[in-house]
């Protein structure tokens, strides 16, 4: 049976450009090793890549394993589920609208707590201490750097300059307990992994630079934490979540989990990505979690 695979490829040598432009495309180990896992299920995978040339090799393909990440705005992410869905062709995740909302993190934190799901204080305009500055409406930490964490005014004012370059700014308080994050596969949680830096005094802060160099500077713990467990499936169901999806939640001073943001297009590089390392951690082999989501995404198609 083919299947399509949409996704945006790192350019050749992207590694030596600066700063993260590139930091939420697929590398061609990614797409490799999915093509790989999809044909252990049976599936024979067709690159599609994304935008026109998407287009131009769709005639006869019924199924997409979708990562692109789209470029554009903040409704970039929801640009091949939602072209898919206009075309009549089944696409694997979650559907355009919870795709959009959940890229732009004042709106995600503004619909969790709707539905009574603990987040931190945040606002766009006037900031707290300490406090942790991000791009509004951007994935993959790009823009979420050590100096994200601000303790003054003055610091507080410099990330604000720096991170408005991608657009709105969103400023949450700094939450200083554990961080962890929940895999979550056709509506169960599959493992709640904590991220625990191995040499950190200061307030631990999972930025850019140590998702870059995570091996020497955090531990990865598979825990049994069912209090983020209940957050990452309070937050699945409040946005209708879809086949795969990887919440992150970080605990208050008092040891409450907050909501801090989701992904519902988690990367699948084999060795690298969160997920990945998640579902490995809690005994999944690489090509189980991919059948995983294609199992969920094949019985949602049949329902």
């Amino acid at each position: 049976m083919r299947i399509g695979l949409t996704y945006n490829l790192k350019p050749e040598g992207a590694s030596r450009f600066a700063g993260d432009r590139y930091e939420e495309f697929d590398s061609i180990e990614t797409i490799e090793a999915l093509e790989s896992a999809l044909r252990a299920c049976g599936y024979d995978p067709v690159r599609l890549g994304w935008g026109a040339p998407m287009l131009d090799k769709l005639d006869g393909i019924q199924r997409v394993f979708n990562l692109a990440e789209g470029i554009g705005g903040r409704g970039r992410e929801s640009q091949v589920p939602a072209t898919l869905e206009m075309l009549g062709v089944r696409c694997t995740g979650s559907d355009p609208i919870a795709i959009g909302i959940t890229l732009d993190k004042a709106l995600a934190k503004l619909m969790a707590k709707a539905h009574g799901i603990a987040t931190a204080p945040w606002c766009v305009a006037a900031g707290f201490s300490p406090s942790d500055v991000k791009p509004a409406c951007e994935g993959s930490s790009m823009g979420v750097t050590a100096k994200s964490l601000c303790h003054n005014e003055a610091e507080l004012n410099e990330a604000i300059a720096r991170v408005s370059q991608y657009g709105p700014v969103l400023i949450e308080e700094f939450l200083p307990g554990n961080e962890y994050t929940v895999g979550i596969l056709g509506g169960e949680v599959i493992g709640v992994m904590q991220v625990v830096p191995k040499n950190s005094d200061d307030d631990f802060f999972y930025s850019i630079e140590v998702k870059r160099d995570y091996e020497r500077r955090v531990e990865y713990r598979i825990v049994d934490e069912p209090r983020a467990a209940a957050v990452g499936l309070a937050i699945w169901n409040a946005f209708g979540l879809r086949d795969v999806a990887r919440v992150d939640v970080r605990c208050d001073r008092d040891g409450v989990p907050n909501f801090v943001e989701v992904n519902p297009l988690p990367g699948v590089h084999p060795v690298h990505s969160d997920l990945v390392i998640l579902a490995k951690g809690a005994g999944w082999t690489y090509d189980q979690l991919i059948a995983g989501i294609m199992k969920s995404a094949e019985e949602r198609w049949a329902a």
